[in-house]
């Protein structure tokens, strides 16, 4: 199942929320706890040194060290042959001595035992092979931890879900403000779409209406009619599939996006123009081995609209140049002529769909006048910049720069 970017976002941004605070609060309870033992530890300590310091009455100094600090503190002796005698009783609830291997591991430090009464102990060996246990119970500590440990969880559910609903609240005013957004191009579009259409239309409803009335008698008025309607119609459907491209180019999804030699695209696309117009002066400069993430249909349909517009708009025999060049992260593609060139309103103007730079470029010249907006749409489809500029050569320059493909 694949996630809608803000799911994706949400995710991600969740579990970064998560692994904090679960890290931050782990680390902050456990660090409390093992404060807590350290203590225990060294209250344990002291009562160890205070019978080793006393190797005659080993028994008697580590009662008096328990007196002394007022600790909460269980001390037994444990006898070569097992017998166990309490000597300070505690709020441990002792069930007696653990394994002789353990014992005699505590008298080289402090041991966690569990259990149901679980505590901290430290023994001593004395000379006659008994054994002195201190112990101190870590129930409450343990207590402590587990309960901390519930409200770090409680804590981390509540700030995911407050984290959850805000990120849901934001995305979905961002989605609204961009349907509001999507609505008002789709709008804009259709009301320029409408109109560009209505003038084929009008041309041809007229003529049809002439015909069938009669009212066109002679031969020579007639095929001019017939031309007339089968020349608005072959605009219209040129325009038809420019306003259908457009419309794919404006929804979230896109085509294939793959791994292409845009340097190879240029150079076929180049020597296809030098080749079908060899009465231009056709100045091809293309870098080898520049790779981009693009759909090769959207690719060539760029290139084929500004090489188009060149013919189109220019005259047969002034000069063209197209350059490709990379720089870093980026490739730079210029398409220049030396034909009249654009007003200069037009450089600085936003391309938008259906706008014509110059009014003197007639519906008459073949196109729908949507070239400099699908072009514009396919370098914005593909996160690139596309701009347009006064050439070096006298006419226009068209400037597109996209971001190269990651090796």
């Amino acid at each position: 199942m694949r996630l809608s970017p803000s799911s994706r976002i949400s995710f991600v941004t969740i579990l970064l929320l998560t692994l904090i605070t679960v890290g931050v609060g782990g680390f902050s309870v456990q660090h409390s706890k093992g404060n807590e033992l350290r203590k225990i530890d060294a209250a344990l300590e002291f009562v160890a040194k205070s019978a080793y310091d006393n190797p005659l009455q080993p028994v008697s100094a580590a009662l008096y060290a328990l007196e002394q600090s007022r600790l909460d503190i269980t001390l037994a002796l444990l006898t070569r042959d097992g017998q166990e005698t309490v000597i300070n009783d505690s709020t441990l609830k002792y069930l007696g001595a653990p394994d002789l291997p353990i014992v005699e591991e505590a008298t080289r430090r402090t041991l966690s035992i569990g259990g149901l009464s679980p505590y901290r102990l430290r023994s001593v060996l004395l000379e006659e092979g008994d054994y002195i246990l201190v112990l101190e119970s870590t129930a409450d500590i343990d207590a402590n931890f587990q309960s901390n440990l519930r409200s770090l969880a409680l804590f981390t559910f509540a700030l995911d879900s407050v984290a959850s609903l805000l990120l849901f609240i934001y995305f979905r005013r961002v989605n609204n403000r961009e349907e509001t957004a999507s609505l008002a191009r789709m709008q804009e579009f259709l009301g320029d779409a409408s109109h560009e259409l209505r003038t084929p239309l009008t041309v041809i409803k007229g003529y049809v209406e002439m015909l069938s009335k009669g009212q066109l008698i002679q031969d020579s008025d007639k095929a001019r009619a017939f031309d007339r309607v089968g020349t608005e119609i072959i605009r219209m459907e040129s325009l038809v599939q420019d306003l259908l491209l457009l419309a794919e180019l404006g929804e979230s999804g896109t085509r294939e996006i793959e791994r292409v030699d845009l340097s190879e695209i240029i150079k076929a696309h180049g020597t296809d123009f030098i080749t079908l117009n060899s009465q231009r002066s056709v100045s091809l400069d293309v870098a080898s081995d520049i790779y981009i993430e693009a759909s090769r249909d959207y690719i060539a349909r760029f290139i084929q609209n500004a090489l188009t517009n060149i013919i189109r708009h220019t005259a047969d025999r002034d000069a063209v140049k197209i350059s490709l060049h990379s720089l870093g992260k980026k490739a730079t593609l210029l398409i220049e002529d030396a034909g009249p060139g654009l007003p200069e309103s037009a450089y600085r103007d936003d391309i938008r769909s259906l706008n014509r730079f110059d009014k003197s470029r007639s519906r008459t010249s073949g196109g729908s006048g949507l070239g400099m907006s699908i072009m514009s749409a396919v370098i914005q489809k593909l996160d690139g910049t596309f701009s347009l500029r006064k050439s070096e050569l006298g006419g226009l320059a068209i400037m597109v720069v996209l971001p190269v493909a990651k090796d």
